[in-house]
């Protein structure tokens, strides 16, 4: 799919970025703060095609230590990553009006470069046999060619969307076998510029074993493809490059993500309930789609 998503049936969805002093909450619920596990407070963890190596950073945790890195796909992805726990899970979303994600992305290269991120979707989809599918799509704010990063707090509204009704009905349904209640996270989006390729001494746009065969052939030369350090001598320091890049897929984009929480409106200022404080406000009507046509509800 591109950018647009095809979106074949359109629904109003509200999404805003927080800013300092606008739409404040209180009751934040931790949902998952990714301290190097997927594990959630709901109980289960988040599955999908990310999730088999995830990758934890510094760079941008806003609750605990680290965030979690996500290495996807530019476009769309089938499977994305699922969270499926039920009823515990449409308790939570019954409680509150709002969820809110912590997304960050950083500037790829060097300030000025002209290789930094262009854009980024997070995609927020509830299914339930109570709600059906209910798809929100959350654009936002991305880290300028300037050498640094950018956190920006995302927000849906569960209340206007129609979610927070659908989780009580469910929760009042008493969530009895053969029913089902899945939060899909799926992410989209893309960069600027020409990526540098540390290690990837093979030129497959990925650094594996065979950039490793290329290294050893070229030790003592003057030349090996993408080399990042000693140019101009091919020695041991190529080869430390490219163990610190070993299994990196360049053909892949990273979006950082951390604490998912849910949360009510409230009186007073973001900053005061230790939520990050993004430089704008965005507030949008994102495409909603009846149906995704790579997801066609629970199977």
């Amino acid at each position: 799919m591109n950018k647009q998503l095809g979106v074949v049936a359109a629904l109003s969805a509200t999404m805003f970025l927080a800013s300092h002093g606008t739409r404040a909450v209180y009751g934040q619920q931790l949902l998952s703060g990714f301290e190097n596990t997927l594990s959630t407070t709901v109980g289960g963890a988040w599955e999908g095609d990310w999730t088999v190596t995830p990758d934890y950073t510094p760079i941008g945790a806003t609750e605990g230590g680290l965030a979690l890195a996500v290495h996807h796909s530019p476009t769309w992805v089938t499977g994305g990553t699922v969270l499926k726990t039920g009823l515990p899970l449409a308790q939570i979303v019954a409680q509150h009006q709002l969820m809110l994600f912590d997304m960050t992305t950083t500037d790829l290269g060097t300030a000025g470069d002209g290789w930094s991120p262009s854009w980024r979707q997070v995609f927020a989809i509830f299914n339930s046999n109570q709600g059906g599918w209910q798809q929100n799509q959350l654009d936002f704010p991305v880290a300028s060619d300037d050498g640094g990063t950018s956190t920006q707090t995302v927000v849906l509204d569960l209340a206007s969307t129609g979610i927070q009704a659908n989780a009580q009905a469910f929760v009042n349904s008493g969530g009895g076998p053969n029913t089902y209640w899945e939060l899909y996270l799926v992410f989209q989006g893309g960069d600027q510029g020409t990526a540098i390729k540390a290690g990837d001494y093979g030129a497959n746009d990925l650094a594996d074993a065979t950039d490793y065969v290329v290294w050893r052939n070229s030790l003592g030369g003057s030349s090996l493809t993408n080399e990042t350090v000693s140019l101009g001598i091919v020695d041991s320091a190529d080869y430390d490059e490219w163990r610190a890049h070993f299994g990196t897929d360049y053909t892949k984009i990273t979006t950082i993500m951390d604490n998912i929480r849910f949360a009510n409106p409230g009186s007073g200022s973001l900053s005061s309930m230790g939520v990050p404080e993004p430089s704008t406000m965005l507030l949008a009507f994102g495409a909603v789609l009846s149906m995704a046509t790579i997801f066609r509800g629970r199977r």
